[in-house]
């Protein structure tokens, strides 16, 4: 079945198509998640608030027919907005608990910390290189790489011309390898 026919199927609230593009796309959605976030957990979580979203987004209006020929490219968009809001919660947590007085007793938790995945570290060293670049250069790789959306999609996610993006990849494929020294 087509993402156009499960688009339609969505249209008419059957929950069955949510079912089936998340069969396709969650992979996509959380290998994206987990390179925007360092954190497998957090992309997790990501790739849950996507699908949901998606699907109040068909409860709440009819979106019409599908613009491209795969459903991928919206889902990606969702996601990147569910992550900025989560990261934006993240860090307005992060600053709350900074501002309250330490507590008294400080219990070791060592033991029960399991060891980081490489890849997790890796993926520090690469997300490091990749805040050191302008945003929408970032987000540009992102979605290009990462997330493996063509130039087309890349820039109906991001609301730009195919030339933009393209212009943003040589830009950023040029600074990385030296970003990427400077953060090892």
């Amino acid at each position: 079945m087509r993402d156009g026919d499960l688009w339609d199927a969505l249209r008419r609230q059957e929950p069955e198509a949510l079912g089936e593009l998340f069969g396709r796309y969650a992979a996509a959605v959380h290998a994206y998640a987990v390179r925007h976030t360092g954190s497998y957990a957090y992309a997790d979580d990501a790739v849950q608030a996507t699908f949901m979203t998606a699907w109040r987004y068909f409860a709440r209006s009819d979106p019409g027919p599908l613009k491209y020929e795969t459903a991928k490219p919206w889902l990606l968009a969702i996601a990147r907005n569910e992550l900025r809001n989560t990261t934006r919660a993240r860090r307005r947590l992060t600053q709350f608990l900074l501002r309250q007085p330490a507590p008294l007793h400080h219990p070791d938790h060592a033991e029960t910390v399991a060891a980081r995945v490489d890849s997790e570290a890796h993926l520090d060293d690469v997300r490091r290189a990749l805040a050191a670049l302008p945003q929408h250069e970032r987000e540009t790789i992102e979605l290009v790489y990462w997330a493996e959306l063509s130039i087309a999609e890349a820039a109906a996610v991001l609301g730009v011309a195919e030339g933009t993006v393209k212009a943003r990849l040589s830009r950023a494929r040029r600074r990385l390898p030296a970003l990427l020294e400077e953060n090892r």
